[in-house]
């Protein structure tokens, strides 16, 4: 006795649907032999999961493979398959394709938010078109964040703000980042919800960065375990990000026995602090800070974490 199995649809094309949406199907798998068939395992490609399959088949029934595939980052025709193996020794392994043709009813541009900002200056704002290409009555009805310090609003587009050329409906999505943005890179996406029945969401990149006003390289400096025969050299530079222009007026440090200077290398925006530290520095662990004082009303005191052992 031996399991036979068999495929009647391997094949299945879900046809045209909306970005976004789940294409689901579920394959059926005939067992015309005269032993149990056994799903060992079911392997999907990249961008396909398969939610169930029934792992025993007996003879003369059938059982199923379910698959799914979410569109939210295709478009375009697809072609998802998924590797069956089976202890059938004629057929050991066989494969099933789910196909469909991924359009997108609902459209935005630029389709995108980069921001490049630095982190205490004016809010900085990018707006999107929101607009859907067979839905007369289109509308958006919320819009979702990634980030506590981007905002998302939407309005109906006014006539100065529409496209001529498309008809319909458009809408205005504005996310603006404000000035208490946390320091670091932007990777998430806000999510539009609109009332198109084949596409209910659409999903807009937030990317780039957020810089500090200033910034220190390295941020901390951390001389380890230095047996200060001779005097060190530490070197710090410091970054202006702003706009404006600054100048440091003086660079001073809390522990004894630091001595403090520094170098203009782009003026405005560019500095080395140099730090000595001398042989008249108290033996053990130390952990203090150089303060640099500076002309920028943002920021007129930054300070570098200094640390480190004295043997």
């Amino acid at each position: 006795p031996q399991p036979r199995a068999s495929v009647a649809e391997s094949v299945h094309d879900a046809g045209s649907i909306g970005k976004g949406e789940k294409v689901s199907f579920d394959f059926v798998i005939q067992n015309e032999g005269d032993a149990e068939l056994q799903i060992l395992e079911v392997v999907p490609s990249c961008g396909c999961t398969v939610a169930s399959f029934d792992k025993t088949i007996a003879p003369g029934a059938s059982g199923k493979v379910h698959a799914e595939v979410d569109t939210a980052s295709f478009l375009g025709p697809i072609a998802k398959s998924i590797t069956v193996l089976t202890n059938d020794p004629a057929n050991p392994r066989f494969q099933l394709t789910l196909q469909a043709d991924v359009k997108s009813h609902v459209f935005a541009q630029p389709g995108y938010a980069r921001f490049i900002y630095v982190q205490g200056l004016p809010a900085g704002t990018i707006k999107q078109q929101i607009w859907s290409s067979d839905l007369a009555d289109f509308k958006v009805l919320g819009v979702t964040s990634p980030y506590p310090f981007v905002t998302a609003s939407f309005h109906e587009a006014a006539e100065a703000e529409r496209k001529a050329e498309v008809p319909g409906k458009q809408w205005i999505v504005e996310t603006k980042i404000l000035p208490d943005a946390a320091v670091g890179a932007l990777t998430e996406s806000m999510v539009v919800r609109t009332n198109h029945p084949k596409q209910p969401e659409i999903t807009i990149p937030i990317s780039g960065f957020v810089r500090p006003l200033l910034a220190a390289t390295p941020p901390v400096v951390d001389f380890g375990s230095v047996e200060l025969t001779e005097a060190k050299r530490v070197s710090i530079t410091l970054v202006n990000f702003d706009e404006a222009a600054i100048e440091i007026q003086k660079v001073e440090s809390t522990l004894a026995g630091i001595e403090t200077s520094v170098q203009v290398t782009q003026p405005g925006h560019r500095f080395q602090v140099r730090l000595l530290l001398k042989p008249e520095m108290a033996k053990g662990a130390v952990s203090g800070v150089v303060k640099v004082y500076t002309t920028s009303e943002k920021k007129p005191i930054f300070e570098i974490p200094v640390k480190g052992t004295v043997l």
